[in-house]
């Protein structure tokens, strides 16, 4: 599974400038690069629990557990993202992003509560709160 959801990270992380060739207006391309701050920042969360995980100092199941929100805020994010660069309506990427901020949010509150190591947790949720401004932004435009 962690190769997996690596893989799946990092094509979604390298296809992002991408984007500048397939984005049409404004708006779009403003959400796109909010889009592509979350992907680097969980990206930059997952690889900090990751070397949390390879260097012993959090356990095989807290590494499982929290790879699998890192897999719920990916696959939800991915399909923000589609949403955002298809130019779909403002109504159906909120909906989109609630999934998207259910995920986010529980692997927040749950997942880093599970993380013991002080310096661990403080490089994820670093890494991972980077992702907050990207989100106001595309939350100003669905009108959370």
């Amino acid at each position: 599974m962690k190769k997996t959801l690596l893989s799946v990270l990092t094509i979604v992380v390298l296809s992002l400038p991408l984007c500048n060739f397939a984005c049409s207006s404004k708006t779009t391309k403003n959400l796109a690069v909010a889009s592509d701050a979350i992907a680097h920042a969980l990206a930059d969360g997952q690889a900090a629990l990751k070397q949390g995980c390879t260097q012993g100092v959090v356990d095989s199941a807290t590494c499982t557990t929290v790879e699998g929100y890192f897999a719920q805020a990916a696959s939800t994010g991915i399909t923000l993202d589609s949403s955002i660069r298809g130019g779909e309506t403002a109504q159906s990427v909120s909906d989109k992003a609630n999934l998207f901020l259910n995920a986010f949010n529980t692997l927040q509150t749950q997942g880093l509560v599970g993380i013991k190591d002080a310096n661990t947790k403080l490089a994820v949720a670093t890494a991972i709160n980077g992702a907050e401004t990207a989100l106001a932004v595309i939350s100003a435009y669905v009108g959370k």
